[in-house]
């Protein structure tokens, strides 16, 4: 009993650390927007901070609506302003190796 009383405040540390997320703003042009995975289905978008810009940034998008959105940047050459967070552990929503998770999506005017 002893034992089951010390895993529950040390389970209870580790799920705190592996929450832990950072919020943020990204502003670019969209370049592509593709859906991935085997199972458990999201969608990865690039986007540049400038259209002749060679680098791209990888963001997960887990909604469909978000990146419906995205995707009408992407046609119609539109900038965007991307809200997004970072997750310390993610491995069932997002593949490592990404910019971050996309929350929301709105147009800049140029």
């Amino acid at each position: 009993m002893k034992k089951f009383l010390l895993i529950i405040p040390l389970a209870l540390a580790l799920q705190g650390c592996i929450t832990t997320t950072v919020d943020g703003e990204y502003t670019g042009y969209v370049t592509a927007v593709e859906k991935t995975g085997l199972i458990f289905k999201t969608w990865d978008v690039y986007v540049k901070t400038d259209r002749e810009s060679s680098q791209e940034d990888k963001f997960c998008v887990p909604s469909d609506e978000v990146a419906k959105q995205l995707k009408g940047f992407g046609t119609e050459k539109k900038r965007a302003l991307i809200k997004f967070h970072d997750e310390f552990w993610t491995p069932i929503r997002c593949n490592v190796g990404k910019a971050g998770i996309v929350d929301s999506v709105e147009e800049i005017e140029e």
